[in-house]
């Protein structure tokens, strides 16, 4: 049997993990003082409730002991293991279990594989629930991998954030751009670069009418012929910025021609992309493998 993993970067709903019998590592939070596990031991408005009170929050890598006895209870089994790992640039997880790969071939060639998102939130997720729908066609560990592999740099990410602050400690915007957007309330707007997997900062803007034109702009420039087509699922979803998410949804509908049964809006940004971004940041997903998904909106 093959058993698809990821890990919690890729924000994926308690749904959808079981409807698509994903299995999902822990990746590691702290607050300088206490251990937590993502999602379990501290639940998402908890933990976004605490930041906005100034409770700083770092993440690290799934355990290396946690995944290595996970991985070896299935392969003892008999079965194989797909891994989709949080984009390299942003955790060393997938250098874990990369090493962890290379460990385990002698024992068990070919039954252990990771691919490297380089995506983050459900950008990541997306490519484990398109892996699950690829086995449940019966398609071969080799030809799911090779699937994502070469389709993975062909859905993308549109962030955009509130606050300077956690960009600033995290090391993605210079001390002078964070003084300056504050005072002038100029905010960047970021995506998952697909040849680095990096969270980069591409364009800033000011207000709402500046961030839809930045917006538009990206959907199009990401789209076949330089035109985004309406016919498709978009993801729009969020930290603790429900208003945000809302307005952009709403943009899409009536700017852009999605039609709202399209539109997800149930997602979350977790913990682990929260504890990088802070409470304010609204996500939009689109292209790509969300295509070929035939996922039911109303199921996630």
């Amino acid at each position: 049997m093959l058993r698809i993993f990821t890990d919690d970067g890729a924000d994926l709903t308690f749904i959808m993990r079981e409807t698509y019998d994903i299995q999902v590592l822990p990746i590691g939070l702290t607050d300088g003082d206490h251990e937590f596990e993502a999602g379990r031991s501290m639940d998402v408005d908890t933990f976004y409730d605490n930041m906005r009170s100034g409770v700083h929050y770092s993440t690290s890598r799934v355990s290396a002991p946690l995944m290595e006895s996970t991985f070896r209870k299935y392969l003892e089994a008999g079965d194989e293991i797909l891994y989709i790992a949080l984009s390299s640039a942003l955790s060393g997880t997938w250098e874990g279990a990369s090493l962890l790969q290379r460990e385990l071939e002698k024992e068990y060639p070919g039954k252990l594989r990771v691919i490297d998102s380089r995506a983050a939130s459900f950008g990541e997720g997306l490519l484990a629930i398109k892996a699950s729908v690829l086995r449940s066609r019966g398609e071969s560990l080799d030809s799911i991998v090779e699937y994502i592999e070469k389709n993975k740099t062909e859905s993308f990410e549109f962030f955009t954030v509130g606050s300077l602050d956690y960009l600033h400690r995290g090391g993605r915007v210079s001390k002078a751009t964070k003084v300056a957007g504050g005072m002038l309330q100029i905010f960047p707007v970021l995506e998952t670069n697909k040849e680095t997997g990096e969270l980069k900062v591409i364009d800033v803007h000011r207000g709402l009418k500046g961030l839809f034109k930045k917006l538009k702009n990206y959907m199009n420039s990401k789209s076949e012929g330089g035109v985004f087509n309406p016919n498709q699922t978009v993801y729009v979803y969020g930290g603790d910025w429900e208003e945000r998410v809302d307005a952009i949804k709403r943009f899409l509908i009536d700017e852009m021609g999605v039609k709202e049964e399209n539109i997800v809006t149930s997602l979350r940004v977790g913990s682990i992309i929260g504890a990088h971004t802070g409470p304010e940041i609204a996500i939009v997903t689109f292209g790509g493998v969300i295509h070929d998904l035939s996922l039911v909106p109303e199921s996630l």
